[in-house]
């Protein structure tokens, strides 16, 4: 063991990698949306009490990296996903300096269960509470109270109907311990090495990439195309590691999606959410889903149809072995 490694698996230090996303979408588009100074940004993360590191960008949307996870901005939409101790909701306020409250068709809040609950400023009834302040809506918990959840709060503002719209995510927790090692800076200090070692390279090789290596461990990307967006977080230190995965990329079988992901991590355990517009192919979609995937059970499943236009898919899995 080199005295990276050995540093690594002392430490105590716990960080809470789960995360929380707000995203609020528009009826009319934003052209100046995202010709908005940086300052403007810079004040909306820096409520939740995050930083912007870095910036990509192409015609159809930006891409921050923040220093703890990711805002996307289209000129419709904005997603924005945080972790560690942040309180995304305080954003709100910053956001409705920026968007005119009567232009938000829909806004979505979602937060996974944490592993350090009692560390977090708030819990999920308390974010909502913020939340209804500016959007009354309704909340939901997808999945079962004592195994892994997500709590997801939407309020739609009329009855519109949604265009062809994916969100795709695999939550997984006990990552495979040598990505503890490879994934630190005490190893290497170029992203683009910790992508090659552990396979992350092969995943959209087409998209436009951003990442970061934290010290003394952590990594994070950015991958844009077009409108499409992929993330990744990862926070492989022993104590409570966890790895998030997410895109917009529409696919009707992601289970080869998911093979890829998982042979990366080799997690214990994992969660997957698929967010869609009721005017996909719901089957097919659910279908890829629930493939047996080798070396994991599945320990729960379930589907909910929303009234503002979307469904919501989550199963729960967890290693055979």
């Amino acid at each position: 063991m080199n005295n990276s490694q050995e540093k690594l698996e002392n430490t105590s230090c716990k960080f809470e990698g789960p995360e929380k996303k707000l995203e609020i979408i528009l009826y009319e588009p934003m052209s100046e949306f995202r010709n908005l100074s940086s300052g403007s940004w810079e004040r909306v993360v820096k409520a939740s009490g995050a930083e912007i590191i870095s910036k990509i960008e192409n015609s159809r949307m930006d891409a921050y990296l923040l220093s703890e996870s990711s805002l996307f901005v289209w000129e419709d939409r904005i997603l924005m996903i945080t972790c560690g101790q942040t309180q995304l909701v305080n954003t709100i306020p910053e956001l409705l300096k920026i968007i005119d409250k009567s232009n938000v068709a829909m806004a979505f809040y979602e937060r996974k269960n944490f592993m350090y609950p009692g560390e977090q400023p708030s819990d999920f009834e308390a974010d909502v509470a913020q939340v209804e302040k500016f959007f009354k809506g309704k909340s939901y918990r997808l999945g079962p109270a004592n195994h892994d959840h997500v709590h997801v709060f939407y309020s739609s503002h009329s009855a519109i109907e949604p265009s062809e719209d994916v969100t795709f995510q695999i939550l997984m927790c006990g990552l495979d311990r040598s990505l503890s090692k490879i994934l630190s800076a005490g190893y290497t200090k170029n992203p683009e090495l910790a992508e090659k070692l552990t396979g992350i390279d092969r995943l959209y090789p087409d998209m436009k990439r951003d990442t970061y290596l934290f010290s003394p461990y952590g990594y994070s990307l950015n991958a844009i195309k077009k409108a499409h967006y992929a993330t990744i977080h990862v926070t492989p230190q022993p104590i409570g590691s966890y790895a998030s995965f997410e895109t917009n990329i529409i696919d009707q079988d992601f289970s080869k999606l998911i093979s890829e992901v998982i042979s990366i991590f080799k997690p214990q355990k994992y969660s997957m959410l698929l967010t869609a517009s009721c005017d996909n192919d719901t089957p097919a979609l659910y279908e890829s889903m629930m493939k047996n995937f080798p070396g994991y059970r599945m320990t729960e499943k379930s589907i909910y149809e929303f009234d503002c236009g979307y469904f919501v898919t989550f199963v729960n899995l967890e290693s055979a072995a």
